[in-house]
């Protein structure tokens, strides 16, 4: 386990999440109904910070709750583990430029497209940090 993943938990989905190119991110209506979106993501230390267009509409869902679920997930948002809950919080826009370095180092390829395609279409990027509770 790296360093990065040992303050997050100590269990096997952590290590699971910490390996994983996708996560499948699980907000929640008003209603209480889930919505499943499939994210890149990075490790900071003891979060998951993930980037998102100002519009998307899991930023709604966030301003109510900001309980969310986390899985290893393909780029499809097929589950590869365990859910794992959490609490999210909307970033101000200081903490973008760290957060999209942060990304586009850990991926290489993907994140510097969809960085690029997000803003040709106009769209300005929010960073959601996530906080997942240690194993116990």
């Amino acid at each position: 386990m790296t360093a990065a993943t040992t303050s997050v938990a100590t269990s096997s989905e952590a290590v699971a999440l910490a390996n994983a190119r996708f996560i499948d991110l699980v907000t929640f209506r008003r209603t209480g109904e889930a919505v499943g979106t499939p994210v890149l993501f990075v490790m900071d230390a003891d979060r998951l910070l993930v980037r998102t267009a100002h519009d998307a509409g899991k930023l709604k869902r966030l301003r109510h709750t900001s309980a969310v679920e986390v899985a290893p997930s393909d780029q499809r948002g097929r589950h590869l583990g365990p859910s794992i809950p959490g609490r999210a919080r909307i970033l101000g826009p200081e903490a973008v430029d760290g957060a999209l370095a942060h990304l586009h180092a850990q991926h290489r390829v993907a994140g510097p497209l969809f960085t690029a395609f997000r803003h040709l279409r106009g769209k300005r990027d929010v960073i959601i940090e996530i906080e997942i509770p240690p194993a116990g």
